[in-house]
């Protein structure tokens, strides 16, 4: 189906980014997508059979996820960011969906809200190591070292023993001696509920 295709795609632009912030920082990928735009542009349409299976589903947060990739494609990030909040909602234990809106934000330039958003899943679901892990790259990208220092302790109390446990010590560390940003060795969180 069409709207699988592009709902792929746009995950892996998503992954892309999230893989940019965790190696650059979150501040060069934005100058980026202000100065290049963020994909393809033009009209769109895919968001009317989007709309018309949100209407039918209208508690599917698959049916959700379509319409913000419709919206996405069409370079409408504003609504895109609505309707995925409605899939979040309604699928509150899906970290792939947060992912997402995460993604959003950041192609909005607003990463603030994407750390809301990881935060927000984070106190619903206190046990998910990747989150956490998402979460301190996030919040050192935007200079909340305190943040990130706690969602990085929480993620070794979750996953002491993971290949990302020694560059996230070492952000700790960094953390501790008034430095800041994401591990430099870690990958970003893999996408997963």
């Amino acid at each position: 189906m069409l709207l699988d295709q592009k709902r792929t795609k746009r995950m892996v632009q998503v992954g892309a980014i999230l893989t940019s912030i965790a190696f650059v920082g979150i501040f060069p990928i934005i100058l980026f997508f202000i100065i290049f735009g963020g994909g393809t542009g033009g009209q769109n349409d895919l968001i009317g059979p989007a709309e018309e299976l949100v209407a039918e589903n209208p508690q599917d947060p698959e049916a959700w996820e379509e319409l913000a990739s419709a919206h996405a494609a069409g370079q409408n990030f504003e609504d895109a960011i609505e309707a995925e909040r409605m899939a979040v909602e309604l699928d509150p234990k899906n970290f792939n969906r947060v992912s997402t809106l995460v993604g959003f934000h950041i192609q909005t330039g607003d990463p603030d809200a994407a750390v809301e958003a990881v935060q927000t899943y984070t106190r619903a679901n206190p046990k998910d190591a990747d989150a956490f892990l998402t979460l301190g790259q996030l919040a050192a990208n935007v200079g909340r070292f305190p943040l990130a220092r706690l969602s990085y302790q929480r993620y070794l109390q979750l996953s002491p023993d993971s290949p990302d446990a020694p560059a996230v010590r070492q952000a700790i560390e960094q953390l501790d001696s008034g430095g800041g940003g994401p591990p430099a060795g870690a990958e970003p969180a893999p996408d997963g509920g």
